[in-house]
């Protein structure tokens, strides 16, 4: 999410390791942009601020334009790895299909939405700041509604506090939401 410039820190790549990365590079289907073009569906809108906020409004992280990976990769860095983090890198709120919509790039990890009857349905809600920061997309873009469940996949850290960026503790109990 948060690209910085690490130009110019550490030691150069070695003429083993920038011939290795070349040798990779020429492998790669650089005019084949259609992975490129598939980003971008079914995007609906981002942070248009550029930051990341945590339930208090704080501001804990910026998001990167495109135009950090828009370059080429670096010689100490494997081209592949440059083109995958460029691809990864598109944040926003997504459509996937009806009622069901994406927050990508505001973590490591991806939201899922659930528009259902009588409100949202979060999946694997994030971290904190990326579900405060999405879910005001959501309720911009697609309605206030009220968050009617969470549902977690798996307990990877990536999924750590987020729940108290879609829904506050005293929220959950007074509706008694249920989070699986």
């Amino acid at each position: 999410v948060m690209a910085s410039s690490f130009e110019g820190q550490g030691a150069p790549a070695s003429t083993f390791t920038q011939d290795k990365l070349k040798k990779i590079a020429e492998t790669l289907p650089v005019q084949d942009r259609e992975d490129f073009e598939l980003i971008q569906r079914g995007f609906i809108a981002t942070a248009a601020d550029g930051k990341l906020r945590d339930s208090k409004g704080e501001v804990v992280g910026e998001l990167t334009g495109d135009e950090f990976f828009a370059r080429n990769a670096p010689e100490s860095v494997n081209p592949s790895l440059w083109r995958n983090s460029a691809l990864l890198h598109k944040h926003g709120l997504f459509k996937v299909k009806d009622r069901i919509y994406q927050l990508r790039g505001f973590s490591i990890s991806n939201i899922t939405i659930i528009e259902g009857d009588t409100g949202y349905i979060v999946v694997d809600p994030g971290a904190e700041a990326a579900a405060v920061t999405g879910m005001k997309l959501v309720r911009e873009h697609l309605g206030d509604k009220p968050v009617v469940g969470v549902i977690y996949t798996h307990s990877h850290s990536d999924h750590y506090a987020g729940v108290r960026g879609v829904l506050s503790d005293d929220e959950a109990q007074a509706r008694k939401v249920p989070i699986i």
